[in-house]
């Protein structure tokens, strides 16, 4: 697999368009407070949706849930909790979007939602988004709403041992997707 290939599957055509939508949905993971949390907070604040689900469990034994973390952070740079919608029994990305509809059913009805934002670092993308639309009903729309880590950026994955791993490993991810029907196969 070259380097040519990682980049366009995993960030070729990842942009966010800006749109608004009925509620972000932040996917959990150890770091998501720090990268993915401040991206849905200026989202919020910017009124692109008047609410956020963060959506994560307990992984790995730790003590609190990646989405309960998240709430934490969420809180501290100014989001009301009343506006947080909580989901914490996931425990990976399929999980993420199967739980977050529930709960989008319980807050707004699924059948009145016609956009959501979707917040996950920007390598993690394109799986998360296949996902998604995989799996939501067809009528809502998942609007990509990136969040660059420190090593997986598009400019700088290739030139650390740790950002190299990470996007090899996500491509595998997807291929692995498409090879046992989580989703259709996708041209870039």
């Amino acid at each position: 697999m070259t380097d040519e290939i990682i980049d366009r599957v995993l960030f070729e055509g990842i942009e966010d368009t800006g749109e608004n939508a009925d509620c972000i949905i932040v996917l959990g993971s150890i770091k998501a407070s720090l990268y993915r949390v401040p991206i849905a907070v200026k989202a919020y604040n910017d009124m692109r949706a008047s609410k956020i689900l963060l959506s994560g469990g307990i992984v790995n034994g730790a003590d609190k849930g990646h989405a309960d973390d998240m709430r934490d952070k969420a809180i501290a740079l100014g989001v009301k909790a009343e506006d947080i919608i909580i989901e914490n029994k996931s425990q990976n990305t399929v999980e993420n979007m199967l739980c977050s509809m529930l709960e989008l059913q319980r807050a707004f009805w699924l059948n009145r939602i016609e956009k959501v934002l979707l917040v996950t670092t920007t390598y993690h993308m394109r799986r998360s988004l296949a996902i998604a639309k995989y799996l939501f009903p067809d009528h809502i729309r998942v609007i990509p709403c990136p969040a660059d880590d420190n090593n997986t950026r598009r400019g700088n994955w290739m030139e650390s041992e740790e950002g190299r791993k990470r996007a090899t490993s996500e491509v595998i991810k997807i291929i692995n997707c498409v090879n046992n029907g989580l989703f259709p196969d996708f041209e870039i």
